[in-house]
């Protein structure tokens, strides 16, 4: 295992440097300091390999996210505002921190999404994650303003599906320009969004009362 895992980290850095197809078995197998026989006893071959670095690294940044999104509002929705909510079960998961902590490994975000892109022309797999990812943050985000709208914390005359649009629209120009700026810091971005939206669909009873009193007083 511990050579498999070898293997798998450094295949994956080489990816992120050239992407999956500029990259031979033999560097890996260089890079990795294991020989060829070791290769082949963990990996049947190097698509093999290709394969287990989409699932190994690809799918936790597409599918992590949304489990823990999950989970937050199975945790939190009973009892939370609206406001609240939004950041713990729809923004706080997306965070590429998060991704990073949980593969245990600090990478380029540039080099990663490079990566991403090419395995989605390129892989079905990926292909699939993608469209996954997308339709559950749409179908969780569209849950979490339904529940705000219930609880007459949003606006009645606000359209859901317009803000649900409007914000995955936001969270691509996001991811747009941290390709271009690894500075940009996306969870800044994230909260600024959060924000912004929260003072476009409140009530403003509610509104003004998380103004003054903080999260939790808009829900009294």
């Amino acid at each position: 295992m511990k050579t498999e895992l070898n293997i798998l980290q450094t295949a994956f850095r080489l990816f992120l440097g050239k992407g999956f197809s500029d990259i031979s078995t033999n560097e890996i197998i260089r890079e990795a300091g294991t020989t060829k026989g070791g290769f082949y006893y963990c990996f049947k071959s190097r698509e093999d390999l290709v394969v287990k670095v989409i699932e190994t690294y690809l799918r936790p940044y597409y599918l992590q996210p949304l489990e823990e999104m999950r989970q937050a509002w199975e945790n939190k929705h009973p009892d939370v505002s609206t406001k609240t909510l939004l950041w713990d079960a729809f923004f706080a998961p997306q965070r590429f921190r998060r991704f990073q902590e949980n593969i245990g490994m600090d990478i380029a975000f540039r080099d990663f999404y490079f990566l991403l892109y090419e395995g989605m022309k390129k892989y079905e797999e990926v292909q699939s994650y993608f469209a996954q990812n997308t339709e559950e943050r749409k179908r969780i985000l569209r849950r979490i303003l339904e529940r705000g709208k219930e609880r007459k914390e949003i606006a009645a005359d606000v359209d859901i599906e317009s803000c649900v649009m409007m914000t995955l629209a936001m969270q691509d120009g996001i991811l747009a320009l941290k390709v271009l700026d690894e500075t940009i810091d996306d969870e800044e971005k994230y909260r600024y969004m959060e924000e912004q939206l929260w003072r476009d669909i409140a009530v403003q009873d509610i509104y003004l009362k998380y103004l003054h009193g903080g999260v939790n007083s808009a829900v009294s």
